[in-house]
């Protein structure tokens, strides 16, 4: 071990106890600063990571979690394939499973959890930011920009930007996010019989469930957004597919939903949330008579559950994952019946590696657009920010937390 540090000498022995008992079939051959280091582990397939400023690099990420392994990345202080760095980021978030703090000493359990713990602290949430993300507005001046950069890589039908469904038998993404569309219009008994019925989409995306619900069914589909350029994807996608006495679009606040609907769903829209009493009394007053609602969300089932502070900064400000627990306690408060459901398991880390695939595919036309249309001055930095975000997102949902929905009926509250 001479000439490593001791975060570094750490992270060797995190990643041998790690191979040992997670992945036998993975070896890793690690470079710090161009020195190469033994190899880790006798399996068939081979992940090599250069660390540059290593010793820099590692005294942050000991120190900040992953605000300092998502930044030291996206500054270029990290090389390893597209296709290996999701393994890499497994060693990072496994640090601190029982399985692996075992086979460490105490002193090296301790720098293990720290390093988890340092990247988290709790921050009010706001939905003002939310346009900041899916408009991009930080980075293009054109609302038609930020919807060509999101659709390199969502899936290409729906454009869905959120968890699809992956049954055993699904192949792609395309699949898991119709898979998801239909499940949920049978969980709200949204059938042929129901042409004519209204449905509300609270925060609608690029109208994914909207020109689904009115295309199959015929069903009169309004959404809400704060994205401007949702917004004008939307309106364009109305007009082109004939559908203005079907479907409309507002930007506005959820919390501003006016008028009564059949139906009322929210696909990923909870995570931005910060008073779901005011939320859900609004959704159990807007419901007509026999009416339903469907609520998908990422929960977290940990009350200590606090948010990433690089994601904070770099993807979702003010956002987290809502407690399951407390959620579904304030869903009764509102509602007589309350039926929570899973999606199957690791639907969401299919879904996020299917956007990495995606992503990288298209990044030369993503650095393109960026270079030619954004006010990105650091293309590289973003292009590898995104990057971060989709495979960590992947590595943090395998291990915690998981995608519910939720059917709601029979309001306590009426309007």
């Amino acid at each position: 071990m001479r000439g490593l540090t001791r975060e570094q000498a750490i992270f060797l022995r995190v990643t041998r106890a790690y191979v040992k008992k997670e992945r036998p079939d993975i070896c890793f051959r690690f470079a710090f600063d161009g020195v190469p280091q033994p190899v880790i582990g006798n399996g068939p397939r081979m992940v090599d990571v250069s660390f540059h400023n290593a010793e820099r690099l590692f005294q942050r990420i000991f120190l900040e979690g992953n605000m300092g392994l998502g930044e030291g990345y996206s500054e270029g202080q990290i090389e390893v394939n597209d296709e290996d760095y999701k393994e890499f980021l497994c060693i990072c978030v496994y640090a601190t499973s029982l399985r692996i703090l075992r086979h460490l000493s105490i002193f090296d359990m301790i720098a293990a959890v720290r390093a988890r713990a340092g990247g988290y602290f709790a921050k009010p949430r706001q939905n003002a930011t939310i346009d900041n993300h899916y408009s991009l507005s930080d980075w293009f001046e054109n609302d038609d920009d930020s919807n060509t950069f999101f659709h390199y890589w969502l899936d290409r039908v729906h454009r869905m930007y959120s968890c699809g469904k992956w049954d055993l038998e699904t192949k792609t993404l395309e699949e898991s996010e119709t898979n998801k569309l239909e499940l949920y219009a049978k969980r709200m008994g949204i059938d042929e019989r129901s042409r004519g019925n209204t449905l509300l989409d609270l925060g609608c995306g690029w109208g994914g469930v909207l020109f689904f619900m009115a295309e199959r069914f015929g069903v009169r589909a309004k959404g809400l957004t704060l994205s401007t350029a949702q917004h004008r994807y939307i309106t364009r996608e109305i007009a082109r597919r004939q559908l203005q006495d079907l479907v409309s679009v507002e930007l506005r606040n959820v919390h501003d939903m006016g008028g009564k609907y059949d139906y009322i769903i929210s696909i990923g829209m909870l995570e931005h949330i910060t008073d779901f009493d005011d939320l859900y009394k609004k959704i159990a007053g807007a419901l007509n008579p026999g009416g339903q609602a469907l609520m998908h969300s990422i929960y977290s089932e940990s009350w200590f559950y606090k948010a990433d502070r690089w994601f904070l900064k770099y993807i979702f400000p003010y956002g987290a994952c809502p407690n399951f627990s407390s959620n579904m306690r304030c869903f009764r408060r509102y509602f007589n019946v309350v039926e929570p459901k899973k999606l199957p398991h690791l639907s969401y880390p299919k879904t996020l590696d299917a956007w990495f695939a995606n992503f990288c595919h298209a990044e030369p036309q993503i650095r393109t657009l960026l270079q030619q249309n954004s006010k990105v001055k650091d293309v590289d930095f973003a292009v590898r920010t995104f990057k971060h975000y989709l495979a960590i997102a992947s590595v943090s949902l395998t291990f915690a937390g998981f995608v519910g929905h939720t059917l709601v009926k029979d309001p306590r509250v009426h309007s």
